[in-house]
């Protein structure tokens, strides 16, 4: 049974809030049934599993020692793969929902649903659907952890699964609204793939350009914007914050913690981050009920 057979197999539209809930309801399960179908999502999960099992057992091989270490270590070896393959995993995985589905999404659109129904229903079936894997990933990988090396400085670790799971929820958001503006799925993709490039490697490049350029401007005021802007570096900054290192907070680290303090700095980022996924949300909400599919 597709999406649009589950709709139309569900009790009587009616406007109602629970009518509403009961849609979007049936639209999410069948989006987390179909990522779940694609089998990768399991690969992803088992990755996560794995690296942090592996991070821990071998993180001290090259110094000669074998065994399992604490989380401190396994959160720092593990921050930048998060940052790197989560939001490219929620880009692409959002943008295939849409652009993938367009032999199917028509026949579901003329359904008794609504549009923003039926948004919102992809929109919680992938977010669930890619929260699971990494929750199951980092949940099983972490418990062996916690039993073989005890449980000192899981906070930090704790801090990076949820903040990689905002993560995913917000490339999500970001991923449908590319792909209610873009009609081909080609260059949503492209455009996706851009978007991911732009944050994760070429932005600190950017900003360590400003930052040269801009001499004799107070560094703070080119940095604390920048860091705002860019989800993925606010995220590494969260995390190191939640870790307590200040040897690892860097220049942008620094920045915020100089002007809001480390627990105002948290909220803050926080804040943004949660803003930065409404954003999006708003705008494939506003393009996709208008747009002629």
């Amino acid at each position: 049974m597709n999406t649009a057979s589950a709709v139309a197999a569900a009790p009587v539209a009616t406007a109602s809030v629970p009518g509403r809930s009961r849609r979007i309801a049936v639209i999410a399960r069948e989006e987390y049934r179909r990522a779940l179908e694609t089998r990768w999502l399991f690969a992803f999960t088992a990755l996560f599993a794995a690296l942090v099992l592996g991070v821990s057992f071998f993180g001290l091989v090259q110094s000669g020692e074998v065994g399992f270490q604490g989380f401190s270590r396994v959160t720092l070896s593990l921050l930048n793969l998060v940052l790197f393959t989560v939001p490219l995993t929620g880009l692409v995985l959002g943008v295939g929902s849409v652009s993938g589905s367009a032999e199917t999404l028509p026949l579901l659109l003329a359904q008794p649903v609504g549009r923003g129904e039926v948004l919102a229903g992809k929109y919680l079936g992938l977010t669930a659907a890619l929260g699971a894997a990494q929750a199951i990933g980092f949940g099983a990988g972490g418990l062996i952890v916690a039993l073989q090396a005890g449980p000192d400085q899981i906070r930090g670790f704790a801090a990076l699964t949820a903040v990689s799971l905002l993560l995913g929820s917000l490339s999500l958001a970001a991923a449908l609204a590319l792909a209610s503006i873009l009609a081909d799925r080609v260059k949503a993709l492209a455009a996706a793939v851009f978007l991911w490039l732009l944050l994760v490697i070429a932005y600190d490049l950017a900003v360590l350009g400003a930052t040269a350029l801009l001499r004799g401007v107070p560094l703070q005021s080119v940095l604390f914007p920048a860091l705002l802007l860019n989800p993925v570096d606010l995220a590494r900054v969260l995390v190191t914050l939640a870790v307590g290192s200040g040897a690892l907070f860097g220049p942008t680290s620094a920045v915020l913690v100089k002007l809001l303090g480390g627990g105002g700095g948290a909220l803050l980022g926080l804040g943004v981050l949660l803003l930065e996924t409404a954003v999006p949300l708003a705008v494939a909400a506003r393009v996709f009920g208008r747009r002629d599919w």
